[in-house]
């Protein structure tokens, strides 16, 4: 027996067929065998086949040969790897020699094989490599052979055909085989060639040479049956070819039925294809607009000529968000998806284009998209399809159901908060702000259990900060109590029963904490602050367990403050020093704002900084603290002077029995008044630079996108 390789086709192929190709040392016979068990084909080759044996013309440049026979000896294969009859097919493709339409070479290519997706990092990694090779001959050789052009020209017509018809017909396998290659191909074009030589591979050509070719052959021979079919108009149409590709494939997005596994397939390469278009230019400068493709999507998409595609655009991919599950799944499988917490991968796709193209640098995004998400407004019932109207309630349950699992979906709720007035509304004027506000806040205390995502931690914060700015959302915050969360592991006997507001206080200090002494991150912790001062505000009954965390924290930074003070060295501009004091300062003023506010109400806030006096003391002789600490200082004398001490110290219940007393005669208007402390979200003007690089990672590091 010979050495034996298998590259076995995808998963997903009709009737799970599977060509193994075997090497036969001991002949040359070709011959197919087809196994009744298990439907798969095995085919003996010549153990000396090489590219370039075969009866194709020989137009490769022997280097080029070479490295792509080393290749695809290298590569051992397995069952998500292209099939040998795709990359050569490839390869023949690349070349200089000009494949008419009703050569074998595109029914090989387009309609022998379902072309398989790739599931693992591995073989996106091989792929990445011969389509590198593939790519660079494509671009040398397409003003010549125009075989790129072909391809592109056969797509825009299968698109244009099925528009036309309104997709009343299945999606064919070849159409789908052929924007999975457009899809390789230019990626490996938009990362390695400028915009002008991507624009001549899509849009070089002669109108009356491709229409030449579907009647005639190379011997000048009539065509009876083509291989690759190609629209006329489409050929003459003076629109560029990316333009128009574009602009079907969106066509496609909003009104391609799923009712079917092979529309189902194809509209999922859709939106691979538009994610490849538009995130590839990462490699570059996000400042820089050098991405054709990318830019062509948003020409598309301002054009006032196509009826508010982008509105459309935008509406759809809400609506895969939120309805469209993995239709190609099992029943049982649907089920149990249904009570998952993973999104299905048309759905997070979807989520990622929505992403991509409401994020973008401010000079690419004209007039009409900048507004398009403030302008999504509710529709109560998802039955029928508007423009830019969402079922507010449907997006709600989605986002809480699901932000805790899915980095995308904090991404989501951040734009909407922040840019869309109505769903800011809605969102901050539910009965039950606990189903959206836990799942948060377990994901910021769970992010410092585990691997640190900043990116993540930052969204969360951001959003939480813009929901504290509405003190209506913050009194009602207060009125809800909330079981203690079985994955708040700390001190669970002191936290029965809190209410939403506490908790949100014990989870931004406990991360302030962790900050402080791991990260010293000045952004993550100049945000929990300004959370926690709003909170402050209109902060009533403040928990006995989270008033002794925030006296514990201000006792340790004013620590940490004099440390740095008494060394010798130190250094007025140290940035340590700063940033201690300015965390001193607003510990202060909340602690302030409470007993100016709602000193009545917060007892347990008095009796801890009772408890805490010298840390106050400490503070007393420096400037910049005198405003808030004398009044902490002035209302701590004032209960002290008043409670009675007998024989026997007074246990903490007596004490904070006394303290209730007493506050009934407490003289608040002896106390400086000082403006409340509020802080306020302002989203930068660059904000791009932050979130395009994290949506690209996210996408990127998807086990449902790879590299292809």
């Amino acid at each position: 027996m010979g050495q034996e390789q298998s590259i076995l086709q995808g998963e997903n192929e009709p009737n799970n067929n599977v060509i193994s190709i075997t090497k036969d040392n001991d002949n040359n016979e070709k011959h197919c065998e087809e196994n009744p068990d298990n439907n798969s084909i095995n085919k003996t080759v010549n153990s000396n086949s090489e590219i370039g044996n075969s009866n194709q013309p020989n137009a490769f440049n022997s280097n080029y040969k070479e490295a792509m026979n080393t290749l695809l000896k290298t590569y051992k294969s397995s069952k998500d790897f292209y099939s040998l009859n795709l990359i050569e097919s490839l390869m023949y493709l690349s070349s200089a020699y000009r494949y008419y339409p009703n050569h074998d070479i595109w029914n090989k290519l387009l309609k022998k094989e379902k072309i398989p997706i790739i599931n693992s990092k591995q073989a996106s990694f091989d792929v990445n490599v011969i389509i590198n090779f593939i790519g660079a001959e494509m671009e040398k050789n397409n003003n010549s052979s125009r075989n790129f052009t072909r391809l592109i020209l056969f797509m825009i017509s299968e698109l244009n055909t099925a528009r036309i018809n309104e997709y009343r017909k299945e999606i064919s396998l070849a159409t789908r085989n052929a924007l999975y290659i457009i899809k390789l191909l230019s990626k490996y074009f938009i990362e390695n060639i400028s915009s002008d030589k991507i624009k001549v591979l899509f849009d070089n050509y002669e109108p009356s040479e491709i229409i030449q070719d579907t009647h005639t052959d190379e011997a000048n021979n009539e065509k009876n049956n083509l291989n690759l079919y190609l629209n006329e108009n489409v050929i003459n149409d003076k629109k560029s070819n990316i333009e128009s590709l574009v602009t079907e494939l969106f066509y496609a997005l909003i009104y391609l039925p799923l009712n079917n596994e092979r529309n189902i397939d194809f509209y999922e390469e859709i939106l691979n294809t538009l994610i490849t278009f538009s995130i590839t230019h990462f490699h570059h400068d996000i400042n820089k607009s050098d991405n054709l493709l990318l830019i062509t999507l948003f020409n598309v998409l301002s054009e006032n000529d196509n009826e508010n595609l982008s509105g459309k655009i935008i509406t759809k991919l809400l609506l895969n968000l939120i309805n469209v599950d993995d239709q190609k799944e099992s029943l049982f499988a649907k089920v149990l998806r249904k009570n998952s917490t993973n999104l299905s991968p048309i759905s997070r796709k979807s989520l990622y284009i929505f992403l991509i193209l409401t994020n973008q640098p401010n000079q690419l995004i004209k007039k009409k998209l900048s507004n398009l998400i403030n302008d999504i407004s509710n529709n109560q019932e998802l039955s029928e399809f508007y423009d830019l109207k969402i079922s507010f309630q449907s997006l709600y349950t989605l986002i809480h159901e699901k932000i805790y699992d899915n980095e995308e979906i904090c991404l989501l709720l951040y734009q909407l908060i922040s840019q869309n007035d109505a769903f800011h509304s809605f969102t901050l004027s539910k009965f039950d702000p606990e189903l959206l506000l836990l799942p948060m806040l377990q994901s910021l205390y769970m992010s410092f259990k585990n691997k640190i995502n900043f990116d993540k931690i930052y969204t969360i914060l951001i959003t939480l900060l813009i929901m504290s700015q509405d003190e209506i959302y913050i009194e009602t915050l207060q009125q809800i109590e909330i079981n203690h969360p079985s994955w708040f592991i700390e001190n669970s006997n002191n936290l029965k029963k809190v209410t939403l507001s506490n908790f949100i206080l014990l989870i931004l200090i406990k991360i302030i904490n962790i900050n402080i002494g791991k990260f010293k991150d000045i952004y993550l912790l100049s945000n929990c602050l300004a959370i926690i001062a709003n909170l402050a505000s209109k902060m009533d009954n403040i928990h006995y367990y989270v008033s002794q965390k925030l006296i514990n924290l201000l006792d340790m930074v004013q620590k940490l403050y004099f440390k740095i003070m008494k060394d010798e060295i130190y250094n007025k501009d140290d940035m340590e020093l700063k940033i201690n004091e300015d965390l001193i300062m607003l510990l202060l003023e909340i602690i302030n704002s409470c007993i100016i506010n709602s000193l009545k109400t917060n007892l347990h806030l008095i009796y801890s900084v009772m408890r805490s006096k010298d840390t106050i003391n400490n503070l007393k002789e420096i400037e910049r603290f005198k405003k808030p600490i004398d009044n902490i200082i002035y209302t701590i004398d004032f209960f002290e002077n008043r409670i009675v001490f007998a024989e026997n110290l007074p246990s903490s219940n007596e004490i904070m029995e006394q303290i209730t007393q007493i506050s009934k005669i407490f003289e608040s208007d002896k106390l400086k008044k000082t403006e409340a402390i509020k802080f306020k979200y302002e989203e930068e003007k660059n904000y791009s630079l932050f979130f395009l690089p994290y949506i690209h990672n996210l996408i990127y590091s998807s086990n449902l996108f790879f590299t292809y």
